[in-house]
């Protein structure tokens, strides 16, 4: 067995010194074991667990943090550090927080209903939630006239600007020329002017009522006024809305249903607890306890 002292850096392999299978390290009175690791890495993800166990330096520092967590623990008992009375309502409160999940992941495991049929009922009982609204794609060429951007113009100014644009467009210019040449909006110039596809309501409102207001593919608009400055848009297409298949949807429906059916068996079960141990609140205990720790803090 490979014994590693862990306040020198170097290995000591010393096969006469052997512990229970169970002990992963030990010190003085003080021992780790496996179960205490288990404990480290018990709600940590199966892939977190697993690079964890495969990095053995990593193993290492737990063992050494575990064991020192420990010892020091053990100090702060003999000092009689743990007889302080918040400390103990803080103990008190870590176990109970433990206790606590555990019987919730009970009340969690119980049995629950086959909702395959309330999903077929939400879907077909809510078809805008389950269908992608009609879109538009779209790109713009701006003039600003926002102190927001890094470069804008006066109103009077970008109205120049824009017109000449709009001319030149009109004349065949191609669109994607016009916004390398003119366009002052620097994050849909890296993409030849380009808004990709947006629903109603996801853009600014004259640009998303001058794109929707028009049909046909590689239409260019008349020029539109926002707060940012001014805008030609041309429309790249139209896209209807689209109903999402049941099947494509019901993974994510069901998964949905779980969670609100646990939430409300959690909530029923609280409210019978309650019920049940007839608890109360002291309310003008309560307001005497803020007052008095509100004082504290504002000392």
């Amino acid at each position: 067995m490979r014994l590693i002292w862990v306040w020198v850096l170097a290995f000591v392999v010393t096969p006469s010194l052997h512990a229970a299978d169970d002990v992963l390290m030990f010190g003085g009175d003080i021992k780790v074991e496996r179960v205490d690791i288990d404990a480290l890495l018990a709600d940590g993800p199966a892939k977190a667990r697993k690079d964890v166990l495969n990095n053995h330096k990593q193993m290492l520092q737990l063992l050494r943090q575990t064991y020192l967590i420990r010892a020091m623990a053990s100090e702060a008992l003999e000092q009689g550090l743990s007889e302080d009375k918040l400390f103990q309502a803080k103990l008190r409160r870590q176990r109970e927080r433990m206790l606590y999940l555990e019987r919730l992941k009970q009340i969690d495991d119980q049995p629950l209903p086959d909702f395959e049929q309330a999903a077929k009922e939400q879907y077909q009982g809510n078809p805008d939630a389950y269908t992608i609204p009609e879109r538009v794609g779209a790109k713009h060429i701006l003039i600003a006239t926002t102190d927001r951007l890094p470069q804008y113009h006066s109103k009077e100014e970008a109205l120049e600007i824009i017109k000449k644009v709009k001319a030149e467009a009109d004349s065949g210019r191609s669109f994607e020329d016009l916004v390398a040449a003119y366009s002052e909006d620097p994050a849909s110039r890296k993409n030849q002017g380009s808004l990709g596809l947006f629903g109603r309501g996801a853009m600014v409102k004259p640009v998303e009522e001058a794109a929707f207001a028009m049909h046909k593919p590689g239409q260019i608009s008349d020029i539109v006024e926002s707060q940012f400055g001014y805008h030609l848009i041309k429309l790249v297409g139209r896209y209807a809305a689209q109903k999402l298949p049941f099947e494509q949807e019901k993974e994510k429906i069901v998964e949905q249903l779980k969670k609100d059916f646990i939430q409300q068996r959690r909530e029923a079960y609280f409210d019978e607890l309650l019920k049940k141990n007839k608890a109360s609140i002291y309310e003008d205990l309560l307001e005497d306890y803020v007052s008095k720790r509100l004082e504290q803090i504002e000392e």
